[in-house]
């Protein structure tokens, strides 16, 4: 049996056999570290082969099958693989494996929590292959749902502004930046001799500040009909209904006795609690709320770190006696005080030592509350009692691994030494969580922020169909980055375009009405010889990224543009103003470059087109496709195509064809028409042309 590769390295039996051999001492030797050789059998003389997305990720749903007697594919091969695991699978993949075992990741999480093998009749992905006709009639509605619907262009000059005037997560994240630049004035305001600098203590009393539910107690305070019922802030109109998937930012706590929660589906939190009342956005109302909070924290002391629009630590060791915790208590109960009277909204607080425990300590005073941990005992009893989860910043797949561990709690791993938890979890990731689950904190408040970069990015309701229009997208995209650079008054040297492309395996129109689904995200940087702060340079520049690309228009999701390496601009006026014009005065006579290179592209090392076909040729004539094969054949192609030798391009496709046809295998002739195209999607692209299929 042979593949692409093994044809110039030598036998691919051999090489297979001793990748094989390679990944299943790996394997085994990742088995034994996660159990100290300690494996239950319940996936014993299973092999799986995992593809694409999946929930849980990859990397733990390995560590359950080989924790649990079973083996992990890297490659797929019939011989060797037992079920395949996905939660999605495009038309050509489904063909191809349609007599195989398909499972989602579920069979594998659920066996291993019945700690035995479970059928896999409920499991099972794709059941024939008449499963595509249903799923392409589905994403035909979509289509046609999404098209039906009034919605602003996105290459409208006013897309990008509608948007950002009604964007939740636009609003927190330029909050942060302007509140960090009012706390500075505020600082300066109220402390005239502060510097960040000048700070010299032995110990701290952090608190951390954090309103209560802030978007829909903002609401409230212009809605006190509406207090105590379950309401919740959204896009969405009232008049929504049980498919709606506008998503719930900020609910009361009336609708999360529940069950609803932040981030949550509308259509979801109505089946929970049909009684749901919705209400709009009120970004203005927000903005006044988070300016007065800051107030009041900084008109106290300038040592205030910002966090976001609704939540702050600061550090009252000025203040107060840090021996007397009463005094403590009666400082902070009094600050929730006059918050809550100056912006109408409860607030919860927590106290203690530094950041960590002070975080900690107001999920245990909420709502509308304060619990003080401030004493090295109490720390310790507080913090060993935590579920794991609660630590901040320990994300779910770090949890599932302690949990696979039977670590539950901060209390479990005290016995563990920082280089044991370092081996399981990773260096950096287990020296943090030695110190989280002991209650120790390094860090100190944030007090002076230095920006790094500035970035523009969408990720709703991008759809576009051609270059031209993804181009006068990125147009208003830097006019709008232009604005932002003038008003912080910097300039940036990095240009980096950032996009979402839609995976492969995901639908056409994800569930969420003209949201991004699944996507493949990609990232490309150039430099620019002289800072500058100007929109029409930067989208020069990265459209000359776009032209170094093979795109698919239709399938890219979300678009954003950063630039990096800042500096003040007010320093460089001169060199600023002579770039510019050095760019304008030869705009005419140096357009950006569209065209493609016209040489012939190597494969597996060789030029020689007889060279190359003999590849190809012991590579069909092998029992089963590999897809790191597929990938490479489909990768030249599109090299082929954007050097614009078509020729050659067609002589290889009959010449696949009438290989692949004398031997009539069902598997290759799936592989050959994903390729097909595959060829035909990049020559409309790269092209804007069709490839003449008569004689194929």
């Amino acid at each position: 049996m042979k593949s692409l590769v093994s044809v110039i390295m030598g036998s691919h039996k051999d090489y297979m056999t001793l990748k094989r051999q390679k990944l299943d001492e790996q394997n085994t030797n990742q088995r034994f570290l996660l159990e100290d050789g300690k494996v239950s059998q319940i996936f014993k003389g299973v092999s799986v082969y995992i593809t694409g997305f999946t929930d849980p990720p990859s990397a733990v749903l390995k560590e359950i099958v080989l924790r649990n007697g079973g083996s992990v594919q890297m490659f797929f091969s019939k011989t060797h693989v037992t079920h395949i695991v996905a939660s999605n699978l495009p038309d050509f993949k489904v063909k191809l494996w349609k007599n195989d075992m398909i499972v989602t990741p579920l069979w594998i999480v659920d066996c291993d929590a019945a700690q035995s093998r479970l059928s896999e009749a409920k499991y099972i992905l794709y059941r024939t292959s008449e499963n595509i006709k249903d799923m392409m009639t589905k994403n035909e509605v979509n289509i046609v749902k999404s098209v039906s619907k009034n919605i602003p262009e996105t290459t409208s000059k006013d897309f990008v502004g509608e948007f950002y005037s009604n964007s939740r997560l636009h609003h927190l994240s330029t909050s942060v930046s302007e509140l960090r630049h009012e706390v500075s004035r505020l600082q300066s305001q109220y402390h005239p001799s502060y510097m960040p600098t000048n700070r010299k203590q032995t110990a701290s009393v952090i608190v951390h500040v954090d309103i209560d539910c802030f978007f829909v107690s903002i609401s409230l305070c212009s809605r006190p009909h509406l207090r105590g019922k379950p309401v919740c802030v959204t896009h969405a109109k009232p008049n929504d209904k049980l498919d709606s998937y506008a998503e719930i930012s900020s609910c009361s706590y009336e609708a999360r006795k529940f069950g609803v929660q932040n981030g949550m589906f509308l259509g979801n939190a109505l089946k929970l609690c049909p009684n749901i009342i919705t209400v709009p956005y009120e970004f203005e109302s927000y903005h006044k709320a988070s300016n007065e909070l800051y107030r009041i924290l900084v008109e106290k002391t300038p040592y205030v770190e910002v966090v976001s629009c609704d939540e702050a630590f600061m550090d009252i060791v000025e203040l107060v006696d840090i021996s007397d915790e009463t005094l403590i208590q009666e400082f902070v109960q009094d600050l929730r005080s006059q918050i809550h009277s100056s912006i109408g909204c409860t607030v919860s607080a927590g106290i203690g030592p530094n950041k960590l425990v002070a975080r900690m300590a107001t999920r245990q005073g909420k709502p509308n509350g304060q619990y003080v941990c401030y004493s090295e005992e109490s720390v310790q009893d507080y913090i060993k009692s935590q579920p794991l989860q609660n630590l901040p910043g320990i994300g779910r797949a770090t949890c599932h691994k302690l949990e696979l561990q039977n670590f539950k709690l901060c209390g479990d791993l005290l016995l563990k030494s920082k280089a044991e938890l370092s081996d399981l979890l990773g260096p950096k990731t287990g020296e943090t969580v030695y110190y989280y689950c002991r209650g120790i904190d390094l860090r100190d408040l944030i007090l002076k922020h230095e920006r790094k970069s500035i970035s523009v990015e969408i990720n709703y309701g991008i759809r576009v169909e051609t270059i031209k229009e993804l181009e006068t997208f990125l147009l208003n995209l830097c006019k709008e980055l232009d604005n932002r650079m003038k008003a912080e008054k910097v300039s940036g040297s990095l240009v980096t375009l950032k996009l979402k492309e839609r995976s492969e395996n995901a639908a056409v129109e994800p569930i969420k009405y003209m949201g991004h689904g699944i996507c493949d995200n990609i990232s490309k940087s150039v430099n620019i010889a002289n800072a500058t702060n100007d929109g029409s340079v930067i989208h020069s520049k990265v459209m000359s990224l776009v032209n170094s690309m093979t795109l698919i228009p239709r399938d890219i999701r979300g678009i954003g543009v950063q630039i990096s390496k800042l500096k003040d601009s007010s320093l460089d006026q001169k060199n600023f103003a002579n770039t510019n014009k050095k760019i304008s005065k030869g705009s005419k006579d140096v357009p950006i470059c569209t065209s493609f290179q016209c040489s012939v592209p190597e494969f597996l090392g060789h030029k020689n087109t007889g060279d190359v076909k003999n590849i190809i040729k012991n590579w069909c004539e092998s029992p089963e496709p590999y897809q790191v094969d597929v990938d490479k054949v489909d990768e030249y192609l599109s090299q082929l195509i954007k050097y614009q030798n078509i020729n050659f391009v067609q002589e290889l496709l009959k010449f696949m064809r009438k290989i692949l046809k004398e031997r009539g295998v069902p598997e290759w002739n799936a592989v050959f028409n994903s390729t097909l195209q595959n060829v035909q999607r990049q020559i409309h692209v790269i092209l804007n042309g069709i490839l003449n299929l008569e004689d194929l």
